[in-house]
Formats: C-alpha cells, sequence, structure tokens
C-alpha cells in the first residue's frame, strides 16, 4: 500500500531554470510533432505558459524531473525560455513515474500502440495484476486486456498500428485469427482493399473458417518452390506465391498500391 501522506504530497509553483529540468524515463510517448511543437512555442511567446508542468525536486541535487508536461517543456524550451514556471509536487521516483505513465495513458492523442506499452510498463515495474491497472488508469480490464494483445501482433502490423495505417478495431480484427501467417494475410487484405473494420472482422471469420477447412498438409508442401518464392520476394521487395500442380503453376506477386505497382513495373523494365 502506498504512503498515503506521500500521495497527498504538498505543491507549490516555483519558476526553475530550464536545464535542471530532466525528462521522465518513463513518458510513453517518443515522438512529439515538430510543426506542432513549433506552434505551441510561438504561443507560448506571445501570452506565455498558461498551464504550468508538473515536476517532482530529485533527492540530493537542485534538480527536478517531469512527472507532466513534457511537451509544454519541450516548447518552452524551443521558445528559448530559460526559466520556466512549474508546480513542484514531493513525492517519490515510484510515484512520479505511475503518474506519468498514467497520465499519457489517459491523454486522447496517443496511438493505440504508445498506450499499450505504457500499460505494460506499469504491469511490470510496479508488479500490478490487469485488474489494478484498469482500476488506476480508469478503463475496463478488457480494454486493457485488448491493448496488451496488441504487442503480440508481428512487428510489421504493430508498426502500422503506430502510424495510424490501421486503427485500434482493425487490430483486434487480426488478433482474432490465430498464427503469424493468417494474421499477416488478412492485415495485406485490410491495407490493399481499404477494408472498414466490420469488413475486417468478415474477412477474419472467412480466412478462420477456409483454415480450419483446407489444413495444410506438411508431406505434401513443395519446399522447393517456396525456396524460390522467398528468394523472389527479396528481389522484389514484397510478397511473392508460387503454386505448382505438375509441371504448371501460376506465380503471384503482391503490390499494395498504385506507387508500388509502378516501383515493380521499373523492376520488371515496363513503362
Amino acid at each position: 500500500m502506498e504512503n498515503r501522506v506521500e500521495i497527498a504530497a504538498k505543491e507549490e509553483l516555483r519558476e526553475v531554470e530550464i536545464a535542471k529540468i530532466s525528462v521522465n524515463p518513463y513518458q510513453p510517448r517518443r515522438h512529439f510533432d515538430q510543426e506542432d511543437l513549433q506552434e505551441l512555442a510561438d504561443s507560448i511567446k506571445a501570452v506565455g505558459l498558461l498551464h504550468p508542468p508538473l515536476v517532482r525536486p530529485i533527492p540530493h541535487s537542485d534538480e527536478f524531473e517531469l512527472i507532466s508536461g513534457e511537451r509544454r517543456f519541450r516548447a518552452a524550451s524551443l521558445a528559448g525560455m530559460k526559466t520556466l514556471s512549474v508546480i513542484v509536487r514531493h513525492t517519490s521516483s515510484s510515484l512520479s513515474a505511475q503518474a506519468a505513465l498514467i497520465e499519457n495513458i489517459q491523454r486522447v492523442d496517443l496511438n493505440p500502440l504508445e498506450v499499450a506499452k505504457a500499460m505494460r510498463s506499469l504491469i511490470i515495474e510496479f508488479s500490478l495484476s490487469q485488474d489494478e491497472m484498469a482500476l488506476r488508469v480508469g478503463k475496463k480490464r478488457s480494454t486493457v486486456t485488448n491493448y496488451l494483445r496488441l504487442l503480440t501482433l508481428p512487428i510489421h502490423i504493430q508498426e502500422a498500428v503506430s502510424q495510424n495505417k490501421i486503427s485500434m478495431g482493425h487490430a483486434k480484427a487480426i488478433l482474432g485469427l490465430e498464427g503469424c501467417h493468417k494474421q499477416m494475410l488478412l492485415f495485406e487484405l485490410i491495407l490493399r482493399d481499404d477494408l472498414s473494420v466490420r469488413d475486417a472482422e468478415a474477412a477474419a471469420v472467412r480466412i478462420g473458417e477456409k483454415a480450419r477447412k483446407q489444413t495444410l498438409n506438411f508431406a505434401t508442401r513443395d519446399f522447393y518452390l517456396e525456396q524460390l518464392a522467398e528468394k523472389i520476394q527479396e528481389k522484389l521487395g514484397t510478397k511473392v506465391v508460387i503454386q505448382g500442380k505438375g509441371k504448371k503453376g501460376r506465380i503471384s506477386i503482391n503490390y499494395y498500391n498504385l506507387d508500388d505497382l509502378d516501383r515493380l513495373l521499373c523492376l520488371f523494365g515496363i513503362k
């Protein structure tokens, strides 16, 4: 149980040197849009900083660590400010880390993968159960579980979630399939056909049913053709499938948008 006196720590408004403020290592957000920061910096130059960041004093020093407000802190630095009005909260590093993570999880502008990684950090660092996690961030336990499951997806799909190429709803549909191969298949369909979440869910059902009906027989797999397909994939930089039947067969080459098609045509010497 956390010390209740520490939780209700006294806060004070103070002017401190920006050089003496360090960022919180538990901040889940890793990317700050530079144009957005510049706009905020221009606003700070014009009207000042309206909402001071929250910091804690670092023990045995005259320096401080951010609890929340890193975007405002960065913008103030960009605006050329040497000192900054901050709210100083006397609290432990443990509570500071939890506050930073929870405050950011509750923000609406974090992408789902950033939220998932923040939740995982809280659970690991402070030995929380998913029920405790849900209670602290004000979300349902099932919501916490869905976020954490994002981290089990293939890295390529995680990157697409992080870059907002697919939504949380699309990711949940992909998670409904077992196995990296089927998940990647649905992911490629979503990108290729610009599927809505509902269409992606329907496609997941079809893929699952097809997989159950047509279980691959390991003994009849043509490993030679699979190796050839892998070599072609390395050359073309896209998915390639070779299907053989006797002396005949078919080669399928995927492209994901018109620019990708143009790239492949150029590789084949076709204008």
